[in-house]
């Protein structure tokens, strides 16, 4: 790949040759037809220069020598040759005043013919000669110019040079600063051409450092939160080790397996959380059908509000365009409604009743989890979005990630989640969520 300053070079070069090959040619066709101007003058002065009575013995004069290049003849009135110079051959008589090209064997000739009261003078010169001399004088012209091209290259050379020093600068700056030095780039110190470049870099830089703020709050919080179900299935090992009585053992097996599976639970939300805490690629949206994603969401947590006794079912709105669909990532949006689902069946007492409902209001689709449980109350519905946050005084386990992580997938999707009291006497957690008409989204694709 070229780089930059091979690219301007080789632009400004050619560009600069160019211009100055144009210029020369036009400097070269000007200087010729000057110099075929000046020529012409020179045949009238030569004529004009010539004596009143002249004959073959009565020659011109030396400080009158025309150059050996040219011909005079000198015609009476009856056309009778009464001098030539030189050892040219006879030009051939002509009454034409003025300048006229002719060709003697071949060679062409520029003539100029002056009447003088019946006298005919008939200068002539060569336009080999002609044009050897302004071809001469027209490649003398051009001397500056050839002169002036590798000035000129030297010019380009450092400016373009001068030009990219702020970009290699940038760049070394970048290079240099060690992986945890985050800060903004100085704008100021750079010229305003490279502002989009520093502005996409500072954006980066900020993105960068939020994404390793979050690593090391998601490691700090993990390590925290493993540490005790860990430690306590240390404990309980410990205790079941020493035991000899079958009971106690099959109890201490039974807390083994609890602990085992709160520690699973977590450790299965916290990969769910690095998964949605990072942005999506737009390649994994796609155009869902909220009544199937619901569909099938609850089909998934069907066994466990069977072996609850929790009546968990749909409730459908029969008036819902079929025609608007949510644009997102299926996996993400299943976990997001499947950890509502779990949350109400978990924190529902046994034989309550889990309701999950679809309506739309315009282009937005509120998706909705209502039970007959305990709720939340008010004060805590902001507080459970959390991370690792868990209300005192519930008997079920649990991480502390579900709705944190259900806010994390709702606001990639642009979505919003609000916590209220329920039709059913508990909670009911709405999800709005924008929809796209296919029928719009086919248009603008065609």
């Amino acid at each position: 790949m070229k780089t930059m300053r091979r690219q301007l070079l080789i632009y400004l070069c050619v560009g600069m040759m160019t211009a100055t090959v144009l210029a020369g040619i036009a400097t070269y066709i000007e200087v010729r037809n000057d110099t075929s101007d000046l020529f012409d003058y020179q045949l009238k002065q030569i004529a004009a220069a010539l004596p009143n009575e002249m004959t073959a013995e009565n020659g011109i004069a030396a400080e009158n020598e025309v150059d050996e290049e040219t011909a005079v003849q000198i015609w009476d009135r009856r056309g009778v040759l009464i001098f030539t110079s030189g050892p040219f051959k006879t030009v051939p008589y002509s009454r034409k005043s003025g300048f006229s090209s002719i060709s003697i064997d071949g060679v062409g000739w520029r003539l100029y013919t002056e009447d003088d009261h019946g006298r005919i003078t008939q200068i002539a010169q060569p336009n080999a000669i002609r044009n050897k001399l302004a071809a001469a004088m027209a490649m003398r012209a051009l001397s500056p110019f050839v002169a002036l091209i590798p000035i000129l290259a030297f010019l380009i050379w450092s400016v373009v040079g001068r030009s990219l020093q702020p970009l290699q600068e940038l760049a070394w700056e970048v290079k240099s600063r060690s992986p945890t030095l985050l800060t903004p780039l100085e704008t100021h110190r750079y010229p305003p051409e490279l502002s989009p470049i520093l502005t996409a870099l500072n954006d980066l830089l900020a993105r960068l450092n939020d994404a390793l703020d979050a690593q090391r709050a998601f490691v700090a919080d993990a390590a925290h939160e493993l540490r005790t179900p860990l430690a306590a299935l240390k404990f309980q090992l410990h205790l079941v080790e020493k035991e000899r009585n079958p009971r106690v053992i099959a109890q201490g097996f039974g807390k083994l397996h609890d602990r085992l599976n709160r520690a699973t639970h977590m450790v299965h939300q916290l990969l769910v959380l690095a998964r949605h805490e990072q942005p999506y690629v737009s390649g994994t949206m796609k155009m869902l059908d909220p009544a199937q994603l619901i569909a099938d969401t609850v089909s998934d947590h069907a066994l466990q509000a069977e072996i609850k006794g929790i009546d968990l079912g749909v409730v459908s709105d029969e008036t819902v365009d079929a025609a608007l669909q949510i644009l997102g990532d299926e996996d993400s949006l299943r976990i997001l409604l499947g950890n509502l689902i779990d949350n109400a069946v978990r924190y529902t007492a046994r034989g309550g009743r889990v309701d999950v409902t679809f309506e739309t209001r315009a282009d937005v689709g509120i998706l909705a989890v209502s039970d007959n449980g305990p709720g939340i109350p008010a004060c805590d519905r902001s507080r459970v979005f959390d991370r690792f946050y868990r209300r005192e005084g519930t008997d079920e386990t649990g991480s502390g990630l579900g709705l944190f992580i259900a806010r994390a997938i709702a606001s990639q999707h642009q979505a919003q989640i609000d916590l209220n009291e329920g039709p059913l006497g508990g909670l009911i957690v709405r999800v709005h969520i924008p929809l796209v008409h296919r029928l719009s989204l086919l248009q603008a694709a065609a």
